[in-house]
């Protein structure tokens, strides 16, 4: 058996050395020509993958270690007999923090500090949802807007032209065009001028959910804190001038995340028959130890110490090298994987307020 796979997934030799001959390359190097004879492609969202890409191949799986599928033509690989399958859940936790993350900082920034705060989520899945329960936690009023979950009895989705006079926006939805509810700019020119000044968005789904031009022309009375970008990794300079945080596309990148992905899509293929089954190995998730500052004081340290995402996005702006920041970007420890080597001053100082948040 031959497996092409992105040279950026971890494990591979670790679930397929016995099994495969593994080929790795850049994922947006992928050609072809690499898959002629191949029986297995693997890849992250860098690599688009259809009719172009695996014609009079050998394929009979591709398997994306991440969570979105706008990289794939599935309904092609459907036609063709192909099976594929993403890491759905691998990397939630991570973009949770992420966010969690880029909440302390701008509050250390002296931004979202005030009383009643309100917030819209925009797409409330998996990842939304748990959104939803972080901010609540933090005293914001939410307001949430997943037209998909409308028929839910408990579920109150708010339509968009209502969302205004917030002071926080988060995105979470996957990018669809040719769907009932397309999300392929759905934030627009109107949508921007409705908001209020000083509005945190973050965007953590996909960057054409956000319309690049309308943000130049109507969204620079915002704060925008972007972690995905519309044509990554050849990303708008101005756009990324415009933004107050800014990250290469890795709110779901920590170490545990990529192993996770990987784990999903060899069961997966064991699923599909494309491998033998055998006695799984488990993966041992690695641990970080880190010493809290003494002079932290609240959660906000304790969460900065895990990721400060202002120095990363310092980094982005002094020089935009997209794919190489992003390649590089693998030292972030979910927070359950934290052992703290002050345990006194983390626990007692701030441990309510981690358990509020809903972190474990």
């Amino acid at each position: 058996m031959k497996i092409v796979a992105d040279e950026n997934i971890r494990l591979l030799k670790h679930f397929f050395l016995k099994q495969a001959t593994i080929i790795t390359k850049p994922g947006r190097e992928i050609v072809r020509a690499d898959l002629v004879d191949a029986d297995v492609l693997l890849v992250r969202t860098v690599t688009r993958v259809d009719k172009h890409l695996l014609h009079d191949t050998s394929v009979r799986f591709v398997g994306s270690t991440t969570v979105g599928e706008d990289h794939l033509d599935t309904e092609w690989l459907k036609s063709q007999g192909i099976a594929w399958s993403i890491a759905k859940g691998c990397n939630t936790t991570a973009v949770v923090e992420y966010v969690i993350c880029v909440i302390a900082a701008l509050q250390k920034q002296g931004l979202l500090n005030s009383s009643g705060l309100r917030a819209g989520v925009i797409g409330v899945g998996e990842i939304g949802s748990r959104v939803v329960k972080i901010l609540r936690a933090l005293g914001f009023t939410v307001i949430m807007h997943d037209p998909l979950r409308a028929a839910e009895q408990n579920f109150i989705s708010t339509p968009l032209e209502q969302f205004a006079d917030l002071d926080l926006i988060s995105l979470h939805v996957p990018l669809t065009e040719k769907t009932v509810f397309p999300t392929y700019h759905l934030m627009d020119e109107k949508f921007l001028r409705r908001q209020k000044k000083k509005t945190v968005m973050i965007n953590t789904s996909r960057g054409a959910v956000l319309d690049t031009n309308a943000w130049l022309n109507a969204g620079k009375h915002l704060i925008g804190c972007f972690d995905v970008w519309e044509n990554e990794p050849n990303i708008s300079a101005d756009m990324l001038a415009s933004a107050h945080l800014a990250t290469p596309h890795i709110a779901g990148y920590s170490v545990q995340s990529k192993l996770r992905g990987m784990e999903l899509i060899y069961q997966a293929l064991l699923r599909a028959n494309i491998l033998s089954l055998k006695p799984f190995v488990e993966i041992d998730y690695p641990r970080q130890n880190l010493l809290l500052d003494k002079t932290a004081t609240d959660w906000r340290d304790l969460v900065l110490a895990v990721f400060d995402p202002r120095e990363l996005s310092a980094q982005m702006k002094a020089d935009p090298l997209f794919d190489g920041r992003r390649g590089q970007f693998d030292s972030r420890y979910e927070f359950r994987f934290i052992d703290w080597e002050n345990k006194e001053l983390a626990y007692t100082q701030m441990l309510n307020w981690y358990l509020q948040l809903g972190l474990e």
